[in-house]
């Protein structure tokens, strides 16, 4: 049972795990029509209510994102019901998802009210080929569509525009890539893009596939290669690397993921959605269970289960955040919320790292765009060093 005790999240993340067909790359939650259809209303009514009760209870948010799955399974009167009930009206910023296949001028009322500011759209390609061996519903004619829409959109209402493409996948050359940054930029002019190197998940299509031997995708030498094009590229095109996988011009970064890489408190809501909460002396998880029929037809706030993080957790998690922006972590700040001094702790670990991936100063320890790469190598090797709170011995 999912209660706030003393944490008052910044932001909310809805989830909305309908889709057409399953993309063969994709591991976030999400069912195929067949499964869900008819469900759409029971999902909604029992989101609307528990986000009603935690308004009352927080009074608000600073961001929302809606996410999936697609969103755009859902009518325009079912979200905005969301969002009044959240008071999306009253953010900073209310970002939603859209797939290019499903997006339409039904969507705009969303805008012309105020009850969404941002539209994140996964385009991920401009090749069919490539689509097809993502499984992606949309063709380049729907991606064309969606985004003279999207571009329509932001004329008439000022929304910001974020697109998402995908980089080193299958069939996919460095120059065919950097003609897909190309073009989006050209014909919508986006204040934000995400790019996202394929990973291979567990459990998907796509993983059978390559075990399989049905699809080769690029080695880890190759993605770097591929990424140090891509990243060039949207550099001379104006855009900001100010995490991993995100990009912004005059810094339109995304308000709410900037909550998840400052780890500050976030409250998720729908099949699979995670929670981070903490109060003065505690922090936690909740997450709720993958799957849209048991969230419909439950009881309010149920099937949220609770994890409680140890100290040592919470620094890792932090690392691990943290170092995925170009503001990396300010040692001050550090000290002030876990009484660890930085250059103490990492003393051994820090000098062993290969130069080129990182800046430290005495106030400061960033990763360069050679450390990203290795991001994870990194965070392994700091977590060693963290202490473990005395009821872990």
């Amino acid at each position: 049972m999912l209660t706030l005790g003393a944490s008052n999240p910044k932001a909310l993340y809805l989830h909305i795990p309908f889709c057409t067909t399953r993309c063969s790359y994709c591991a976030f939650y999400s069912e195929p029509k067949p499964s869900w259809k008819g469900f759409q209303e029971r999902y909604v009514a029992r989101l609307e209510q528990e986000i009603t009760d935690v308004v009352q209870e927080t009074g608000g948010f600073e961001t929302i994102f809606i996410g999936g799955g697609n969103p755009g399974s859902l009518t325009s009167e079912q979200l905005s019901r969301l969002l009044v009930a959240a008071k999306s009206i009253r953010c900073s910023e209310v970002t939603i998802e859209m797939n290019p296949e499903t997006f339409s001028e039904s969507y705009f009322p969303l805008f012309e009210k105020k009850l969404v500011t941002r539209l994140s759209m996964g385009i991920q390609s401009m090749d069919d080929s490539v689509l097809r061996q993502l499984g992606r519903n949309a063709t380049v004619e729907d991606n064309l569509r969606a985004i003279a829409l999207a571009k329509k959109a932001h004329d008439l209402y000022g929304i910001d525009l974020s697109f998402d493409l995908m980089a080193a996948l299958p069939g996919q050359s460095i120059k065919m890539a950097l003609q897909d940054i190309d073009t989006v930029v050209s014909l919508s002019d986006p204040s934000h893009i995400s790019l996202y190197c394929l990973t291979v998940e567990e459990g998907t299509e796509l993983a059978r596939r390559v075990s399989q031997r049905e699809l080769k995708v690029w080695d880890d030498d190759g993605q770097m290669v591929f990424l140090q094009n891509l990243w060039n590229r949207l550099g001379r095109l104006g855009y900001e690397h100010y995490e991993v996988s995100n990009f912004a011009r005059e810094g339109r970064y995304c308000k709410h993921n900037l909550v998840y890489w400052n780890l500050d408190t976030y409250l998720g809501l729908g099949s699979s959605a995670a929670s981070f909460l903490q109060s003065e002396s505690h922090a936690w998880h909740y997450s709720q269970k993958e799957d849209l029929h048991s969230f419909a037809e439950g009881t309010l706030f149920g099937g949220y289960e609770k994890e409680w993080l140890g100290s040592d957790q919470l620094v890792e998690e932090y690392l691990m955040m943290a170092l995925r922006t170009n503001r990396g972590i300010e040692k001050n700040l550090f000290k002030a919320r876990f009484s660890l001094d930085f250059d103490s702790l990492f003393s051994k670990t820090v000098p062993q790292l290969v130069p080129l991936w990182y800046k430290n100063t005495p106030h400061l320890f960033v990763l360069s765009q050679v450390g990203w790469m290795v991001l994870d190598e990194i965070v392994l090797r700091l977590a060693l060093q963290i202490p473990q709170p005395l009821d872990r011995h």
